[in-house]
């Protein structure tokens, strides 16, 4: 697929998978419009694009915030008239058990990586319709969105969601010509792991130094975010729906539906070392 000077927009592009994701369109010749609550991490986004030579657009923007998001569309359609590929990819972490998570944690978590693949689509899909000629829209969820995960229950929420978010509109999408992509990565070094919250249910403050573990963990896997972007090119150019990324989450997807009695033995044994661990 040739995508010189389509234009692709992808949230969460400060750092990690979105960052490369922006990266792997520009090098294939696409204008980027980038979008990140970090402003900071944006502008180095910005700038490595345009060390590629490669035109870019960056916005500050909040995806929980519908608002912020519709001024975004509107901005991004005044200043370059269409959008083909849409990337929502921001998102945030959240584990503990969940008599441990306050309602804030649930808004907090859903605010960003649900209602932001719902914002990013309510807003833009409806304009990619109207300017024709297809387009495609890819969501970021997760390996924790097919198969569950030990003390992860409201992050697999959201992913699960989106997962299935995905997958409706994407049949629905399909009349007009408009793809949708839901990317399912596993472990990955991104910087995910160290701005995650961990609700502890001790009143030992550990939690900085467990999240270090568990980063130094997923560096230590070498599963890097370039990787995923180039499985997201490839979703874009072959028009595929549900992506599994990583070994391990074709693994728990497969055991998951293969035999539910060892999944979940290995799942509770797993919330009883994650529990010491905090």
């Amino acid at each position: 697929m040739d995508f010189n000077g389509k234009v692709v927009a992808v949230t969460g592009a400060a750092s990690g998978i979105g960052r490369e994701v922006a990266l792997a369109f520009a090098r294939r010749g696409a204008r980027l419009v980038v979008a990140d609550i970090d402003e900071e991490g944006l502008e180095r986004t910005r700038g490595d694009l345009e060390r590629l030579g490669i035109e870019a657009y960056h916005w500050a923007v909040d995806v929980s915030h519908a608002g912020q998001v519709e001024r975004w569309c509107d901005e991004v359609y005044r200043e370059l008239g269409r959008v083909d590929v849409l990337h929502n990819n921001a998102g945030v972490g959240l584990a503990g058990r969940f008599e441990d998570l306050s309602m804030d944690d649930w808004r907090w978590i859903v605010g960003v990586n649900l209602w932001g693949v719902i914002n990013g689509c309510h807003f833009f899909y409806p304009r990619m319709v109207k300017q024709g000629g297809g387009g495609h829209i890819v969501n970021t969820a997760s390996g924790a969105g097919l198969a569950p995960l030990p003390l992860m229950t409201a992050y697999c929420c959201t992913k699960y969601a989106v997962v299935g978010f995905s997958e409706t509109l994407r049949a629905e999408a399909s009349q007009y010509g408009i793809s949708v992509s839901v990317i399912c990565p596993g472990i990955v070094d991104t910087p995910i792991t160290r701005s995650a919250k961990l609700c502890s249910p001790t009143e030992r403050s550990n939690t900085d130094e467990l999240k270090e573990r568990i980063a130094r963990l997923y560096s230590r896997r070498g599963y890097t975010p370039d990787r995923v972007a180039q499985a997201v090119v490839k979703a874009v150019e072959s028009n595929r729906g549900v992506v599994r990324v990583c070994p391990e989450t074709y693994l728990g997807d497969w055991l998951h539906r293969a035999s539910r009695r060892i999944n979940d033995a290995l799942l509770a044994r797993s919330v009883k070392l994650f529990l010491k661990m905090m």
